[in-house]
């Protein structure tokens, strides 16, 4: 669920909706931010950057790093590109006795992924990704996280594992135990209830097709997607 996530201030969860793409208009408490590289070599035209009312610089260009030999690094969007002065918290998986081999596991944030594996011996470094996986520090505490997990567009094979695997994972490797389950896709966030989501809500649910919290097409209104998002203090989606 990589790109939805949202952030919190330290001492209270708050939530921020980082939408590239979105069209609503801006009200005094809800305003666009765009995604804001943290280094670009690619050019950039005169009109390619703005600067947000609470300082956000709003770009839709994506992130490129540039290093010897060629080398082209085509990053992600991260928290703190847009939360530059956020503290981290040493990973929980690293004092849970049942993941304690993990430490070995843990990716470092230099390590990436080449696009191409096989290359010629004068071939350019080329294209990598970040590489995904465990990191050593995280951006939450346990405790301050109130997660939600919604199902949004077609069906898919394996949604109920999905759901399943991110509750349990969340409550058994990182010691979150706030999570809930947002019914009927997007429109959920506003039209529905919500749904506890604990590990034996999810049991067994691996074992049944489509998705236990629904889903649904069409459009959506995203300012009451972020107002009800404010209004449940949820910081994780």
């Amino acid at each position: 669920m990589d790109l939805i996530s949202s952030s919190a201030s330290i001492t209270s969860p708050r939530f921020r909706c980082f939408d590239p793409t979105n069209t609503y208009p801006e009200t005094p408490n809800h305003r666009r931010y765009f995604s804001s590289p943290l280094s670009s070599s690619s050019p950039r035209s005169e009109n390619s950057n703005t600067t947000s009312a609470m300082g956000f610089s709003m770009t839709s260009e994506p992130k490129i790093e540039t290093g010897d030999f060629d080398y082209v690094l085509e990053d992600v969007p991260h928290l703190t590109d847009y939360l530059p002065d956020l503290p981290t918290y040493p990973n929980p998986l690293q004092d849970n006795p049942a993941y304690s081999v993990v430490k070995q596991y843990f990716v470092n944030v230099d390590v990436t992924v080449a696009q191409k594996i096989v290359v010629q011996k004068i071939s350019p470094r080329g294209t990598h990704f970040r590489r995904a996986g465990p990191r050593q520090k995280v951006y939450f505490e346990s405790d301050e996280v109130h997660a939600c997990i919604v199902t949004c567009g077609g069906l898919c094979p394996g949604l109920n594992t999905v759901i399943r695997e991110i509750v349990c994972g969340l409550y058994h490797m990182y010691g979150v135990h706030r999570v809930l389950g947002i019914e009927g896709g997007y429109k959920g966030f506003y039209a529905r209830n919500t749904i506890p989501l604990t590990p034996k809500v999810v049991n067994d649910i691996h074992k049944r097709g489509g998705t236990i919290l629904g889903t649904s097409r069409g459009g959506h209104d995203t300012s009451k997607i972020v107002d009800s998002i404010q209004d449940r203090g949820i910081n994780q989606a």
